[in-house]
């Protein structure tokens, strides 16, 4: 029988992964940390995954199924936080595997230091396990206070929902949003305000599956201007939070958010009121943030040119059209 209230509640979203899954699952299973419940949200996956999780939980106690309606990513994990019994919470993307040591390596890091939230670093791979070139850098710092934490979440180890244990009181409130894409960048400022203190642990711990058909690596469409709109939410959170030498950063990140996906659109798509409406966004938030510290003047006029010149800005960008 599975233990009433596990300690740990590992939610897996689980939607079109046929292929990954069953390594995902084991990689779970296999875990050194043993007070688990996983709960294998299935999204109305088209594909054979439906069988896979009721014959994995035939298997093991600690799985428990949740069957739903399509609903998106979002719509699944907090299914999931909804099921949950577990003191401390846990995400894995059903295309990724993750380390057997490593819910146990953060249990023990949030229990030494009393600590909300612990993170660790990740392993970028192809679908053979294969390392790839990764562009994101290690923090250095090993304890932040969430206000810290909040400062530096443009960092590509903070952003992820999955490289992480959340103590279950931070999603008391907090529900990711439905029917956005970068979910997790619109909601990990709110989990910063939510904490005490976080620990990083420098070890990779998560394998992040880097795959042809993902979500976020096909042909960008407006829908992918959603990362912009969560960079913009984080740059006000840090207004309203007067943490202003994080202010620069954030707005040089929103910026860039409109400019990637700007670039990478259909030439009709760049005409569309949403990417002029985001060219604005990002001038206006750059603009903005002199009110409250120095912008370096270049990226200043690198927005300016973005939002009032966007295909001069593209060509010397060195981008076709």
């Amino acid at each position: 029988m599975p233990c009433e209230k596990p300690l740990l509640s590992i939610i897996v979203p689980v939607y079109d992964v046929e292929r990954y899954l069953p390594k995902c699952i084991d990689s779970i299973l296999a875990q050194t940390f043993t007070d688990f419940e996983l709960i294998l949200v299935e999204d109305g996956s088209p594909d054979g995954c439906p069988a896979l999780c009721d014959a994995a939980a035939a298997k093991d106690a600690r799985i428990r199924v949740i069957h739903q309606k399509n609903g998106g990513l979002s719509a699944a994990r907090n299914a999931g936080l909804d099921a949950a019994r577990g003191a401390w919470i846990g995400f894995v993307d059903s295309d990724d595997y993750i380390a057997p040591e490593m819910y146990e390596v953060l249990y023990q890091a949030v229990q030494s230091t009393g600590a909300d939230l612990a993170l660790c670093d990740y392993a970028e791979v192809d679908e053979t396990g294969a390392p790839c070139q990764s562009m994101h850098v290690r923090l250095e710092k090993k304890v932040f206070a969430g206000q810290d934490l909040l400062k530096n979440a443009t960092d590509s180890m903070i952003q992820p929902a999955w490289n992480k244990l959340y103590r279950r009181a931070i999603f008391a409130q907090l529900r990711y949003p439905e029917g956005k894409l970068n979910e997790d960048l619109f909601l990990i400022p709110e989990v910063c305000l939510q904490i005490q203190k976080a620990v990083v642990v420098p070890k990779a711990l998560y394998y992040y599956v880097q795959r042809g058909g993902s979500i976020m690596s096909g042909n960008k469409t407006l829908r992918h201007f959603d990362a912009a709109e969560a960079a913009q939410r984080y740059w006000e959170c840090l207004v309203e939070n007067a943490a202003y030498d994080a202010l620069a950063n954030a707005a040089k990140f929103t910026m860039g958010s409109v400019s990637r996906v700007y670039r990478q659109l259909p030439p009709a798509l760049r005409k569309a009121s949403r990417s002029r409406e985001m060219l604005r966004m990002q001038f206006e938030v750059v603009s903005r943030t002199r009110q409250y510290c120095n912008v370096p003047g270049g990226l200043w006029l690198q927005s300016w040119l973005l939002w009032r010149l966007p295909q001069t800005y593209s060509r010397l960008r060195g981008f076709k059209g």
